[in-house]
């Protein structure tokens, strides 16, 4: 299948500027249309776009200061951001100009032609005289036919905008029609080049021949902006002796082209495309929001009960997540450079919390209550720890948990460490995290863990995660760039969503990796195929491991008879943390069972930091002088 190709960054940005002009134009026939002032939010709602939003609205009115401005009447009053009311510049034209040369001024303006009625009505404005006016003086300036004329019966154009014929049509008979071709060039300030580029297609389409229908096909097929009297021109090259240039220029108006400033008209392919590019153009930074401030003054955001009403349904109303920063920027047009953001964003967020419809799932994010998928909420069954009491011959259990006084060795450090900590079996989280935790954090893929795509918080520092709210949702940055939505449930211990992830990694037990936190809801994972030396078990190891647990579960072993199996498979001994990792692939067993079994038995002893089980040892079963630290 064949793929369009990249475009070259002088290219998109050639259509950046393309597409800036063009939301300008929409912006600008709007204000026309309703003959005031508007708000951003108004100019979005009456443009009626899906791409236009009044966000994308703020950006193109800020960075066509030379067309646009605030209304005068709103300045040394203390206006939010949203109340802001937009103008067109025209219409604080120099009264001291002619009447003609104004009007020529709004029609160039607008790039289009207009209706007498707005014309007029922007005539006033300027003037400060009544409508009607203005009305019967437009009418009589279009009947001499000279600098206006009609498209519409109450719709007039420029001239100007015509292709000039007539000094052409005078030596019909003394010239050739290249000759006369080129005459017409040159008055019109057109070059061979401009319009040679056209003339295939224009020949091919026939574009004299109903040309209402043929003039959009050729804008789609060209698929960028063509000069009005480019068009003119291929119509008269086509058919010379009957080129009426008021007839075409009324046909390219009534085609359905849109026309932009400078006597240019796109095709709706092109109004498509340029519209695709609203988003980015959305997300640009604008430098003059500081003079916006000096014209008017700061306050920061009051919220009415309407207001939040409309934040908290653009929250139920969404599929997924909804920033606080987003509502702020789009509803209120409140930008990160607005000297009040901060403060106004707080307002937001804390008016989200506050409603109950509304679940804040950490940072700035929102979603509808009751959205979560339901297995951020428990503890999958695979990570819970089985409850079997195993007794031996005489009655008495062979399992038996000591207290941490009564482990041998370093056994009380060992099963402190982080690695050997797991869900539902860990110390108590600290109640005041690390206020300035640090930003990376590496971690190691348990083998139960890696079956479901979760992950225990306990093998973070404290506060490497916000503690509040109960469940956040993240971004995790995956290595090859593909990004994951990853929740993190504060009560549950857990992480969840990883499990497409895991899936990827070929170690069963012990891979490693590094987290880093970029945000409170952003985070970026780093995995070289590295493994975690005393917790990684191979392909092989597991595979006998779960012949083990089948073998547990159908004579029902207890857990002293499962830990002797794994040791004497090292007959050199085995390191506590490596015992605990291939222990719990046989059954979910909690580290201090493991512990206080290895302590408890004399048939297990520790020699040079690793424990070895010893088969001569093994009649004399529990050790008595641990019998005072059993937990009953």
């Amino acid at each position: 299948m064949a793929t369009a190709a990249p475009q070259k960054p002088e290219e998109q940005n050639k259509d950046l500027t393309l597409a800036s002009l063009y939301a300008a134009d929409l912006i600008c026939n709007t204000l026309l249309q309703a003959g005031t002032a508007l708000r951003t939010i108004d100019i979005a709602r009456d443009i009626a776009l899906p791409e236009f939003d009044a966000k994308l609205a703020r950006v193109i009115l800020i960075t066509h200061r030379e067309r646009f401005t605030l209304d005068p009447t709103q300045n040394n009053q203390r206006v939010a951001p949203r109340e802001r009311r937009w103008t067109l510049w025209l219409r604080y034209m120099d009264t001291s100009h002619s009447f003609d040369r104004n009007l020529q001024r709004i029609l160039l303006e607008a790039g289009r032609p207009l209706r007498i009625e707005v014309l007029a009505r922007e005539m006033s404005a300027i003037y400060h005289r009544p409508q009607e006016v203005y009305d019967d003086i437009i009418r009589r300036y279009v009947i001499d036919g000279k600098r206006y004329f009609h498209v519409e019966n109450t719709t007039i154009a420029l001239t100007s905008w015509l292709l000039e014929t007539e000094a052409s049509l005078e030596a019909i008979f003394s010239k050739t029609q290249q000759e006369r071709e080129e005459e017409i060039l040159f008055d019109n300030f057109l070059t061979p080049e401009e319009v040679g580029r056209y003339l295939p297609l224009a020949e091919e389409l026939k574009l004299l021949s109903n040309p209402i229908e043929k003039i959009p096909l050729f804008l789609d097929r060209v698929d960028e902006p063509v000069n009005g009297k480019v068009l003119q021109f291929l119509a008269y090259h086509l058919d010379p002796e009957n080129f009426d240039a008021r007839k075409f220029y009324t046909a390219i108006y009534r085609s359905g082209a849109f026309p932009l400033q400078g006597n240019l008209w796109i095709g709706s392919k092109t109004e498509t495309r340029l519209r695709a590019l609203f988003p980015i153009l959305a997300e640009q930074e604008v430098g003059d929001e500081v003079e916006l401030q000096k014209e008017q003054e700061i306050l920061p955001l009051e919220l009415t009960d309407e207001d939040k009403e409309i934040l908290v349904q653009k929250v139920l109303q969404s599929e997924g997540t909804t920033f606080a920063n987003k509502l702020l920027e789009e509803h209120f047009e409140i930008p990160p450079s607005y000297p009040t953001y901060q403060q106004d964003l707080q307002t937001v967020t804390e008016a989200l919390k506050e409603d109950p419809r509304v679940l804040w799932v950490g940072s700035l994010r929102f979603r509808p209550q009751g959205s979560l998928p339901p297995y951020v909420y428990t503890v999958p069954s695979i990570l819970h720890y089985p409850q079997e009491t195993y007794f031996d011959a005489d009655g008495n259990p062979i399992d038996v948990l000591l207290e941490d006084e009564g482990f041998d060795g370093n056994l009380r450090q060992e099963i402190l460490n982080p690695l050997a900590q797991d869900v539902l079996d860990e110390e108590e989280p600290l109640p005041e995290p690390d206020p300035n935790p640090p930003t990376t954090a590496r971690a190691v893929i348990k083998y139960h863990h890696k079956q479901i795509g979760t992950m225990p918080l306990c093998q973070f520092p404290p506060g490497f995660f916000p503690p509040k709210p109960t469940i956040l949702e993240t971004e995790f940055m995956l290595p090859g760039g593909h990004t994951a939505q990853i929740w993190v449930n504060n009560e549950t211990r857990l992480l969840y969503g990883l499990f497409d992830w895991f899936s990827t990694i070929p170690i069963d037990s012990g891979a490693t990796f590094t987290l880093e936190r970029q945000a409170p809801d952003r985070y970026v994972v780093n995995y070289n195929d590295e493994s975690e030396p005393i917790m990684f078990i191979s392909r092989n190891r597991i595979n006998e491991l779960l012949e083990l647990q089948q073998r547990a579960e159908n004579e029902q072993l207890p857990n002293f008879e499962i830990l002797r199996h794994i040791m004497e498979h090292y007959r050199k001994g085995i390191e506590y943390l490596t015992l605990l990792t291939e222990a719990n692939v046989v059954r979910r067993m909690k580290r201090r069972m493991v512990a206080s079994i290895l302590s408890g038995y004399h048939c297990f002893f520790q020699r040079g930091g690793v424990w070895v089980f010893d088969a001569r040892k093994l009649s004399q079963g529990f050790d008595r002088s641990k019998r005072k630290y059993i937990i009953h």
